[in-house]
């Protein structure tokens, strides 16, 4: 006859007494099964963050190092469980006192030995687990020297102006040049420093605002004498100015005199409001060209010979005038 179970499932269930001891079977069985796997060897790999120290002086890093390396160690999964969080939360201090550094052409490289890393990984655990190597590329640091420049400040500001308004002068920068220290190969090459692109609108009145000074073109490791300028849009309200003028009569022979018809030229302007005083009548010129006279045909052009350049919108009238011509006895 077949042997029949010390109990059944069925048996566990409705015996509490039977539950209770299955359940502690199998969280011994659990248990020991646990312990036995955490005291076997694994390898594993892990993400080390890392932050490099006492950099080499007067140097400048032109090239990006990695901030994090990939290790893969080895040890029991009792001593891996125990030490991943050390070992992938706490920062690698990596001193470069004593980077190994040659010459590359126009810079300096050094590079970090994979063994002496391996080395301080080592030390941080005491032992407990096995450093297999490090999986990241050979670190490499391609360095320029740091010099000091004083370059000016370019902004970059994006705008329009309203309708009857003028842009007096240029849009100021202040301070318009800043001190930067970095790689000598960059700073040599650059004309000007630029700021963070700033898109203030249309303006009807002047607007004064601070801009980031932009490191896009000078690298991540330059410094600048201060990170922000203050830029100035200066914006004026435009007003029409009128001036009655008599032009000037060039090139008429000796044996003639020439009048013209009519003898006032209206100028009429647009000077912005700050300035309307600086814009005078003495400031343009016009004139009247005998050579310009076609035969049959009693009428010359009138031209602006010189103006003053703060004045827009510059119209004259009439365009033209008749001429009468007598001959001198």
């Amino acid at each position: 006859m077949p042997r029949e179970s010390f109990f059944s499932v069925r048996d566990i269930f409705q015996d509490r007494r039977k539950l209770f001891i299955f359940l502690i079977c199998l969280v011994l069985a659990s248990l020991s099964w646990i312990f036995i796997s955490l005291g076997k060897s694994y390898s594993s790999t892990l993400v080390v963050p890392v932050k490099y120290i006492n950099f080499p002086e007067n140097k400048t890093l032109l090239n990006s190092v990695p901030n994090r390396l990939a290790v893969n160690v080895s040890g029991s999964g009792y001593d891996l469980m125990q030490f991943d969080d050390r070992l992938t939360e706490d920062t690698l201090i990596i001193n470069l006192d004593n980077l190994k550094i040659s010459v590359l052409g126009e810079y300096q490289r050094g590079y970090l030995d994979q063994a002496a890393l391996s080395k301080d990984l080592q030390d941080r655990l005491n032992g407990t687990l096995a450093i297999n190597r490090v999986l990241s590329d050979s670190i490499f640091f391609v360095f320029d020297l740091k010099v000091s420049r004083i370059i000016p400040v370019k902004p970059i500001v994006i705008y329009s102006i309203a309708k009857g308004y003028i842009l007096l002068d240029s849009i100021q920068v202040i301070p318009d040049e800043l001190e930067v220290f970095g790689a000598l190969s960059i700073l040599d090459t650059l004309s000007a420093l630029v700021t963070e692109p700033v898109d203030i609108g249309s303006l009807s009145k002047t607007k004064k605002f601070k801009a980031g000074v932009s490191k896009k073109y000078i690298g991540s490791e330059a410094r600048v004498s201060f990170d922000s300028v203050l830029v100035v849009v200066n914006v004026d309200k435009l007003t029409e100015k009128r001036f009655m003028l008599s032009p000037e009569l060039l090139n008429v022979p000796d044996s003639l005199e020439m009048l013209t018809f009519p003898n006032g030229i209206e100028v009429i302007v647009q000077v912005p409001l700050s300035k309307f005083d600086d814009v005078n009548e003495s400031d343009f010129k016009m004139v009247v060209d005998y050579n310009t006279l076609q035969d049959g045909y009693m009428v010359l052009p009138v031209n602006l010979d010189s103006w003053n350049p703060v004045a827009e919108n510059i119209s004259i009238k009439p365009m033209q005038v008749e001429i009468v011509l007598t001959r001198v006895e």
